[in-house]
């Protein structure tokens, strides 16, 4: 299934789908889901993890469940761009609504919910996650529409 047959669709129900269809086979991964944990991680310690992967598998990169997702955040369709230096920053958590408003709050520097309802409302971000999933390496655009998050390609 691509992520293409999915353009316009709400995030949070592309996830759902996706996480439903994985359920609990080892041999399928999907980076997309409706869990909230994760934490981001600097671009220094990314390079770190990839090489000790690299390393541990003799050189082989083996595919992993808990694989880094990429995350970069544009400037807004206003012109505002993002104020953090370290981008793309990862994410080893799900894909999903939640992550992609945290990283606007992370690249735009937000502090309170307030500020960010209304820089969202107003400059429609997106975010683009990059990502290595069952079917190999992929990338999801998903825009911010004034109420939830749309994939837009």
């Amino acid at each position: 299934m691509k992520i293409s047959d999915f353009e316009l669709r709400r995030l949070n129900d592309f996830a759902a789908q996706r996480e439903r269809e994985v359920g609990d086979n080892p041999f399928i991964h999907s980076p997309f889901g409706l869990k909230e944990e994760g934490n981001f991680v600097s671009g220094w310690t990314m390079s770190y993890r990839r090489a000790g992967l690299f390393y541990n598998s003799a050189g082989r990169m083996l595919f992993q469940k808990d694989e880094m997702i990429l995350i970069t955040v544009p400037a807004t369709e206003t012109g505002i761009k993002p104020l953090t230096a370290d981008m793309p920053f990862g994410w080893d958590g799900k894909i999903n609504e939640n992550t992609a408003e945290l990283a606007v709050w992370w690249a735009f520097e937000i502090t309170s919910g307030s500020e960010a309802d209304e820089f969202m409302r107003t400059n429609h971000p997106s975010v683009i996650f990059s990502y290595i999933d069952s079917d190999g390496p992929g990338e999801i655009t998903v825009q911010f529409n004034g109420e939830f998050w749309l994939i837009t390609d």
